[in-house]
């Protein structure tokens, strides 16, 4: 069997484009430039890659661009002064808070901080519920992760079908934290057809072999690098990785001074070639373009913005 592996490099491409084009047509008009705040900590290895990395490309989509870098010590109130600082900024549309927290903090709580029309990727409690309940109509911006998913399946001629059977499997980490855990769900609310049946299950369960293998849709998210093995899987799955994982750093091959990551998911790509009918994989893959939306919305917020200070402007748009 051939496996489609899906990059999105065309889609991914064809939105920074949309975006750069357009946040130079708001600087032209209003001389203002969009903003966006990344508010991190150094809590894992692969932040030192993951934290430049979406500031280069905000940069590169000509953002400006505020970075907040926390201790990976601090605690609560220090996290909440930081946003609500960002959220008084008039010059910041956008605040991410970038994932994972040190484990004393509780992302659910420091994500309601930001505030709702600041909040662009979809991840406040108030946002998910919009997501999560469509019939509101009240929700500011589609949720990143799960509009990437709909725009990569389109541009690969992938349809999602009714009545497959989808299986996440989660670690029991991702599993208590409440955040990750909403988001999961808010994003399975939007993209799987309600006739499917949907499973949810730890990677540490003695039954997660018998659910892979009924799976049409997997959804991996591990922090276990190439935890699925290919023997478990239904043959022409459709995989979705999702974590990203440091495995180590090499010197690079034009420069052996400077090291370079490898990264890997929850799956061996050459091992389920030829088992998965497709495939997003990491490295690559779905995160490229959930950070292409996250931009779009970034714009979306701004002109919310003007709109907020002069009614009139933007009726159109």
């Amino acid at each position: 069997m051939e496996t489609k592996i899906i990059k999105g490099e065309l889609i991914r491409d064809q939105i920074f484009g949309e975006v750069k084009t357009e946040i130079a047509a708001l600087q032209a008009e209003y001389d203002q430039t969009p903003g966006i705040a990344f508010v991190g900590f150094n809590c894992v290895p692969l932040s030192k890659y993951n934290i430049p990395m979406h500031i280069q490309m905000a940069q590169g989509a000509g953002l400006r661009v505020f970075k907040e870098i926390l201790p990976n010590e601090a605690v609560e109130e220090e996290v909440f002064d930081v946003i609500d600082r960002l959220n008084a900024n008039r010059e910041v549309h956008a605040i991410v808070l970038l994932q994972p927290l040190p484990e004393h903090l509780n992302p659910v709580r420091i994500v309601n901080r930001i505030a709702p029309v600041k909040e662009v990727e979809g991840f406040h409690p108030q946002n998910m519920i919009n997501t999560m309940i469509p019939d509101l109509n009240t929700a500011r911006y589609p949720m990143c992760l799960s509009t990437a998913l709909y725009e990569m399946f389109r541009e690969a001629g992938l349809h999602i079908l009714p009545e497959k059977e989808w299986v996440f499997v989660l670690d029991d980490g991702f599993f208590t934290n409440s955040l990750t855990k909403m988001i999961v769900r808010s994003a399975a609310s939007v993209v799987v057809p309600r006739e499917s049946p949907v499973t949810f299950i730890n990677k540490d369960s003695i039954n997660l072999i018998d659910h892979v293998k009924r799976a049409d849709f997997l959804v991996v998210v591990t922090k276990f690098p190439e935890y699925i093995q290919a023997g478990w899987l239904k043959e022409g799955v459709c995989i979705i990785d999702i974590y990203s994982n440091l495995v180590k750093e090499i010197p690079s091959k034009t420069d052996p001074s400077r090291l370079v990551p490898i990264i890997r998911g929850g799956i061996n790509i050459s091992s389920v070639t030829g088992i998965a009918g497709a495939l997003l994989p990491i490295p690559g893959g779905l995160m490229t373009v959930v950070l292409a939306i996250l931009f779009r919305n970034t714009v979306a917020a701004f002109k919310n913005s003007i709109r907020m200070t002069n009614p009139s402007v933007l009726s159109a748009a």
